[in-house]
């Protein structure tokens, strides 16, 4: 069997390296005791370099005919939660019809401590590739596309996955106390930051209704068109997959589902994020209280480079009030 350079216990910074700099010959020890352990016949393997996780495709020796590829998903021990999350999700959606196809889980393990998800590779091609040659209708068709699976999604019963429920109220206390010094260590410009602990207590009371509700939805979290697949039919894109569960939680809150749409689809453009909500079958107001509810929450998200948002979301980058940022990063 082959010998890996695998650190069972790797710091931060050792595992970030082996994330980021190791090529395909690096990671093909590894590869090998995968594929070997798995019976899988290989006729070719390829790295992905999209994401931060280690991503690889395997080609299947042909069968029947036909070229199949599986995805290997290779995650450091520190974190565990991400493979935790994603191997839970989709071995439970796997059961259920979304409307839209997310990846079949064929199998997993672990190497050296290290977590490894096998995969399906799905049809299409990442919306982020070709979003800048769509148009707005076409944009429109699959934000509205978006918000039906996130529907179908809510709607199941959050305890199929109850290892992923978040203690939400203690979520939430966490998260507060925390905002301040993680956005600054973001480097979130400091006239936002002045007012980042009043804006919060303002509107933190937004989240007040779904404090204490005994429902549980599964948030995929990060439905960024980096995550979307889409198939093409004579230039006109139709959302074909999803992917990438890794931050998938449970949570009473559905909105904080929305937040990734509008900020990373919509950018700032109201038709797309509005398509979004009627293909949901939002049925609240689409107000300041919606946006302030969505601003709160991200906030507090325990994910996302909030200064990364601020450059990327059309106009925010000198934005100096929070309040002036919601009608931009939230569109209505």
């Amino acid at each position: 069997m082959p010998m890996t350079k695998l650190p069972r216990n790797p710091d931060y910074d050792e595992a970030c390296d082996i994330c980021d700099h190791w090529q395909l010959n690096d990671w093909q020890p590894v590869l090998d005791i995968i594929t070997a352990r798995h019976e899988i016949a290989v006729s070719g393997t390829s790295q992905n370099f999209y994401g931060t996780n280690p991503v690889f495709e395997l080609m299947l020796s042909a069968r029947a005919g036909e070229q199949n590829t599986y995805i290997v998903k290779i995650l450091a021990p520190n974190w565990h939660s991400q493979f935790q999350s994603e191997y839970l999700s989709l071995k439970w959606l796997n059961e259920h019809e979304l409307g839209v196809r997310v990846p079949k889980l064929i199998d997993s393990g672990e190497i050296d401590n290290w977590k490894y998800l096998i995969i399906e590779k799905l049809e299409g091609v990442m919306l982020s590739s070709v979003i800048d040659t769509l148009t707005l209708e076409n944009k429109v068709e699959i934000a509205q596309a978006l918000g039906r699976f996130s529907a179908r999604l809510h709607r199941l019963d959050g305890a199929g996955v109850e290892e992923m429920r978040l203690d939400w109220p203690e979520f939430i206390r966490l998260q507060s106390r925390n905002c301040y010094e993680k956005r600054k260590k973001q480097q979130v410009p400091e006239v936002l930051l002045a007012d980042l602990t009043s804006y919060l207590e303002r509107h933190i009371s937004r989240l007040d209704s779904h404090l204490k509700s005994d429902s549980n939805h599964l948030i995929h979290t990060d439905l960024h068109p980096g995550n979307l697949l889409v198939t093409s039919d004579a230039g006109h894109y139709r959302l074909a997959g999803i992917f990438d569960f890794g931050d998938a939680l449970v949570c009473p809150d559905p909105l904080f589902e929305f937040a990734s749409p509008a900020l990373l689809f919509a950018q700032g453009d109201p038709r797309i994020f509005h398509a979004f909500l009627d293909g949901y079958g939002y049925r609240g107001e689409r107000d300041t209280s919606l946006q302030q509810h969505m601003m709160v929450l991200s906030l507090l998200r325990h994910t996302g480079d909030l200064n990364y948002l601020l450059h990327h979301v059309p106009h925010c980058v000198d934005e100096t009030h929070w309040q002036a940022l919601e009608s931009k990063f939230f569109p209505l």
